[in-house]
C-alpha cells in the first residue's frame, strides 16, 4: 500500500460514525386484541389500537406527539392534576423530539398479552 492509499485510509477511519444510544425512558406495549393490536404507553396512561403492529406503533406515536401539544397548551391544568403532574419530564422530552424518530429514541417496546 503506497503512502497516499495509508494517508486515505487513516484520514476516512477518523470519520467514522458514531452511534448514540438513549436511555430508555418510555414504554410501548403492544399485544393483540383479536384481529387488532393494542399499543399502551403506561408511563403516560396511553392507548391505541391498529389492525398491525407496525400501525399501532405508529399511532402511539401520533398520540404522544399530540398529548405532549395537548399537555403543554394547557401546563397549568396538567401539571396540577394528581393523576397527569408526572407526565411533565416525559412531555417535554417529547415535545423537544422534531420527527417520529426522534419520539421512538427513548421508548422501549415490548410485546405482551391482554388478560381479562
Amino acid at each position: 500500500m503506497g503512502n497516499d492509499q495509508s494517508l486515505m485510509a487513516l484520514e476516512t477511519s477518523n470519520f467514522a460514525p458514531k452511534i448514540s444510544l438513549f436511555e430508555k425512558r418510555l414504554t410501548v406495549i403492544l399485544a393483540r386484541d383479536g384481529a387488532m393490536v393494542c399499543a399502551f404507553c403506561p408511563e403516560l396512561d396511553l392507548v391505541t389500537e391498529m389492525a398491525t403492529p407496525d400501525e399501532a406503533l405508529a399511532d402511539m406515536l401520533e398520540a404522544m406527539r399530540d398529548y405532549a401539544e395537548e399537555y403543554l397548551g394547557d401546563l397549568e391544568l396538567y401539571q396540577n392534576s394528581p393523576n397527569r403532574a408526572h407526565h411533565l419530564p416525559y412531555i417535554r422530552e417529547i415535545a423537544a423530539c422534531k420527527d417520529a424518530w426522534d419520539v421512538r429514541m427513548p421508548i422501549e417496546i415490548q410485546q405482551g398479552r391482554i388478560q381479562i
